[in-house]
């Protein structure tokens, strides 16, 4: 029904077809073996703070005050397998904006995290879903993060084999932290993620750490060319968002391409996506003549 990466309305696309609420993070359709999931910022101010990890995608129930309980929705998605139903995942892109589809997922298991702060502050107790993606899911992202990585060269005997099947899924992991950070391609403004990769700002080889290689922080969403431009150094970023093109650049070149940024007031990089730009800035940036390398 739906493509992952693709952009959705959510009341057009989603609840104008199939039914359910059209507010919160968990709508249950009552005429269809469906749950739809939605994760984004709105939820932060509920104390939700989704994220993935290594062993899947954890996603807050629902319940905006108090302890949260297994009703209603959280009882739905706790017991969807047992029922038959079905669980697609959408991450919000801002207000009144479409909905990005990252995959069909099943709960893998669940557990309760205590002195979590609810809506008015205080601290209660919340749900946590553990979300695995199923396995034409998996196969699509993996496929996906395959074309973020070179496996040119690469003598596939059985110890690269396991290298390559953990590069892959280190690769994932890291575009879907990312996914959650950013939304669009700074340089184009486009969101639809089938159109975009996933760029390491500080580069793979030059990460001191496995951690920074899975960084989220660590990365832009950037449309194809976009990508190849600033992975050469032609292009960077400040921390206020403002995109430089390198003075190396050919003038026809950056003439053709209309480098200019699409956002008139660009989002400011967090204080941890800035210490990863300034590596890029100081390190890939070309700047002077004798910048220019071989890459």
């Amino acid at each position: 029904m739906f493509e992952v990466g693709a952009e959705y309305n959510r009341r057009r696309d989603i609840h104008a077809v199939f039914g359910g609420q059209q507010q919160g993070g968990i709508s249950t359709p009552s005429r269809h073996p469906f749950i739809f999931l939605f994760t984004g910022e709105a939820g932060e101010k509920h104390g939700y703070h989704d994220e993935w990890a290594e062993d899947g995608f954890h996603m807050y129930g629902e319940g905006q005050v108090g302890p949260m309980t297994y009703t209603g929705g959280n009882r739905a998605l706790r017991d969807h397998l047992q029922k038959g139903y079905r669980v697609f995942l959408f991450q919000a892109t801002g207000k009144s904006m479409p909905c990005v589809y990252r995959g069909e997922f099943a709960v893998a298991r669940h557990y309760v995290k205590a002195d979590v702060p609810d809506t008015e502050g205080d601290l209660r107790p919340a749900i946590i879903f553990v979300l695995a993606r199923v396995a034409g899911d998996q196969a699509t992202a993996l496929q996906r993060a395959v074309q973020d990585i070179d496996l040119l060269g690469i003598s596939l005997n059985d110890t690269s084999r396991l290298a390559v099947a953990e590069l892959r899924t280190k690769q994932t992991l890291f575009r879907d932290r990312l996914e959650l950070i950013e939304k669009r391609c700074r340089v184009t403004g486009i969101s639809d993620g089938r159109f975009l990769r996933a760029s390491h700002i500080k580069p793979w080889s030059a990460c001191t750490s496995g951690d920074e290689r899975v960084d989220g922080s660590n990365g832009l969403l950037l449309s194809y060319h976009a990508d190849h431009l600033f992975d050469r150094g032609w292009i960077t970023f400040l921390p206020d968002g403002t995109m430089l093109t390198s003075p190396l650049m050919p003038t026809p070149i950056l003439e053709r391409l209309h480098l200019t940024s699409t956002d008139p007031r660009p989002v400011r990089f967090t204080q941890r996506q800035a210490g990863y730009l300034k590596y890029h800035y100081d390190h890939i940036f070309l700047k002077e003549p004798d910048d220019r390398t071989v890459k």
